[in-house]
């Protein structure tokens, strides 16, 4: 194969190019410039931050034709076969496919021979963490006193796996997630390098995504490249991702502000259409919403953005307590945390978004009831006024109906109020339902559209269907019955989003 991926291409070749680890190349340096070699490291770290890579360039600066050195040439014979990967003297080791204490007994008898061609025999251990107990033991004595030309270099992303015994006997540095800003501008060096255009927006969501690894934020350019022919633009990462764009995310930060389920229902079908991941566009929103706190909280010197965005993030930071805020980073980090597990992510942030606007509602109309000191009364009427609506009604008193398939719809959002008080899932999949029919059995038919079948399995478990119809029996008098059906007619569900805002905008008290 004549094509390298970049990130291949791209690998630190020296402690020069090994990005955001000042710590790690000044320890190692002086390490080589003072003779105080250690005879094992463990280097640890989250994925993509260098470790492997200064693993190969220190093994390189020891066995330098022109070394030990803290800058080997990377011309000479010893140098072009470490980074080709085929030196004699600088063995890598997968530790998760060469995890037994057979492995480990092979190495300590080859750990006895000297060098070939350099100056030390380096053991590269990638993912040490994954060698079993037996195999630890088994590297514990070769490890604290190897051969005065050996030298192990151990490299982990786990680094509470490895043994404190193991640990003990290594000098510990550790790698840190890199910086936004250190990310960008190796992105942009590879794209000038590349000679292909990318836009800063791009570069700046490309890195953020990466979420501190290098290695992934190169793989993503790779991709990008491909997908984008050489144009990339910010709507190409967008798209890739799956993620929320700009608009999005501020569109769900003023709905929410609004209190508006409108809107907020509105925005998770517009992000489904688009094709985005309600997981991504989830986690997405935690950051905006972090970056919000950061603002309102007087710390946004902390935030890593352009003025642009700082300034449009505090006209809309304005509309938020400190508090609300926090109650949103809650919600929406306890719906990312339950999508992981749930097989419909959209559900999962809908309900969560609708939880949140109700919290406030309520909030409101108690805070309203303190300030009138006024105590809720019961009414006795048996109708609305005209002017009143169904909702308001049927949390004012009991709403007789005939029973009939039209007496039923006409008290509809009734009924579907009742049924956001007993169960928030299954109000959220009985309002993508309508009624159809009532049935000689007695039954009441609620159809839904193909593709919706979710909804209906849902309002099928026992405790959704019960609490349906104990909604159905306040509403009309008595219990009915209810079936579950796919239907093939229009979509002409009888409460539209528009309906499921009354629930929260207000018209409840």
């Amino acid at each position: 194969m004549s094509y390298v991926s970049l990130y291949r291409k791209y690998r630190s070749r020296n402690f020069a190019e090994l990005v955001g680890q000042t710590v790690i190349v000044q320890t190692l340096q002086n390490a080589i410039k003072h003779d105080r070699i250690a005879h094992a490291y463990l280097f640890s770290g989250p994925r993509g931050t260098g470790k492997t890579s200064a693993a190969r360039i220190f093994a390189k600066a020891l066995n330098c034709k022109k070394g030990p050195t803290p800058e080997p040439c990377d011309e000479c014979e010893n140098c072009a076969k470490i980074k080709g990967g085929h030196s004699a003297d600088v063995i890598e080791i997968d530790a998760a496919s060469n995890r037994g204490i057979d492995e480990i007994r092979e190495l300590r008898e080859r750990v006895r021979y000297a060098p070939l061609e350099g100056r030390y025999k380096v053991y590269i251990i990638d993912e040490v963490h994954m060698l079993t107990p037996e195999a630890f033991n088994a590297l514990l004595k070769t490890l604290e006193e190897p051969p005065a030309h050996t030298l192990f270099i151990l490299a982990t992303t786990e680094l509470q796996k490895v043994p404190l015994t193991i640990a003990s006997r290594c000098q510990r540095l550790d790698f840190a997630r890199l910086k936004l800003n250190d990310i960008k501008g190796q992105l942009q060096k590879i794209a000038k390098s590349e000679k292909f255009q990318i836009e800063d927006k791009a570069l700046e969501l490309i890195a953020r995504s990466a979420e501190g690894a290098m290695r992934d934020a190169i793989s993503l350019l790779d991709q990008l490249v491909s997908f984008s022919s050489g144009q990339i633009t910010y709507d190409d990462v967008v798209t890739l991702l799956g993620t929320a764009d700009e608009a999005l995310l501020f569109g769900f930060a003023d709905a929410v502000a609004a209190n508006d389920p409108n809107q907020v229902l509105a925005l998770v079908r517009k992000g489904m259409e688009e094709g985005r991941s309600m997981q991504q566009v989830t986690r997405e929103l935690v950051f905006h919403f972090r970056n919000l706190m950061h603002l309102k909280a007087g710390t946004g010197e902390a935030l890593e953005l352009t003025t642009d965005q700082l300034q449009r993030l505090g006209e809309q930071a304005k509309k938020f307590s400190l508090e609300r805020i926090k109650e949103v980073l809650r919600a929406l980090s306890r719906a990312e945390l339950d999508m992981k597990w749930h097989p419909y992510g959209r559900l999962v942030l809908e309900v969560a978004l609708l939880e949140l606007l109700e919290a406030r509602q309520a909030d409101a109309v108690a805070k309203r009831v303190s300030e009138s000191d006024v105590r809720p009364v019961i009414a006795t009427r048996t109708s609305p006024p005209p002017n009143e609506t169904p909702i308001a009604a049927a949390t004012a008193g009991h709403i007789p109906s005939d029973g009939s398939l039209a007496g039923i719809k006409d008290h509809w959002s009734a009924i579907l109020e009742n049924m956001r008080k007993k169960s928030i899932y299954g109000f959220v999949s009985l309002h993508e339902g309508e009624p159809i029919e009532l049935a000689q059995s007695g039954k009441l038919v609620i159809g839904f559209r193909k593709g919706y079948s979710f909804h209906k399995e849902r309002l099928e478990e026992a405790k959704n269907k019960e609490a349906l119809e104990e909604s159905i029996r306040e509403v009309v008098g008595h219990r009915i019955p209810v079936e579950c059906i796919i239907s093939d007619r229009p979509n002409s569900p009888t409460l539209s989003v528009n309906s499921v805002a009354e629930f929260f905008n207000g018209k409840v008290v």
